[in-house]
């Protein structure tokens, strides 16, 4: 019985020990409301309005590259999300370094072409290519377009603390934009994080 209960008590300060190891405070803290808070600062508008001006720059290069590209809408997507469940770990070596929130911003040019879709996406690669990897100012890009499997869309982060959405000509939808042009492809422009809470 004594062996029983001595199992019983190592057990049970094991199951302490872990739920801690994974669930100790600060994998909750700081909570979402002053991720929000921190999201609509200052600081982090700053930095929002010079990752913004960076994806703008870069758009307006690709429209001034790309003459018969024209864009049937340029969508702008900022998110602040909430990444703390992405790091679960009991061996990480520094678990204080962890982030709690990531800000970024993309940009997708909207645009169909008066030709096949995958002609149009070589002659851009062949005349105005993207960039390999990230650009001088740390943006990742690729081209897609709407096949049967898949329709193109932008990108959208499940767990969003703050999201804002920007479009330059209005709020018709994708489905909207595919019915009145037919197929659509999508330039998107990935910019790098802009501010990260810990």
């Amino acid at each position: 019985m004594k062996s029983l209960r001595r199992f019983c008590g190592d057990a049970a300060g094991l199951l302490f020990v872990f739920g801690f190891a994974v669930l100790r405070p600060s994998r909750f803290w700081p909570p979402k409301w002053m991720l929000r808070r921190i999201a609509a600062s200052a600081e982090v508008r700053a930095e929002r309005k010079a990752a913004e001006e960076k994806l703008l720059t870069r758009v307006r290069e690709i429209e001034a590259g790309v003459p018969w590209l024209r864009a049937l809408d340029v969508v702008i997507r900022d998110e602040c999300v909430d990444v703390r469940g992405h790091h679960i770990s009991l061996f990480e070596a520094n678990p204080s370094t962890r982030e709690s929130m990531r800000c970024r911003m993309s940009a997708f040019i909207v645009f169909s072409p008066d030709r096949d879709p995958e002609d149009a996406v070589a002659e851009i690669r062949r005349t105005f290519p993207p960039p390999d990897g990230l650009s001088a100012d740390g943006i990742s890009e690729s081209l897609r377009w709407d096949t049967a499997e898949r329709k193109v869309a932008p990108n959208v982060a499940s767990k969003a603390v703050r999201t804002r959405v920007t479009r330059r000509h209005g709020e018709k939808s994708l489905g909207q934009l595919r019915e009145e042009h037919g197929v659509l492809c999508m330039w998107a422009l990935y910019g790098q994080t802009y501010f990260t809470v810990v």
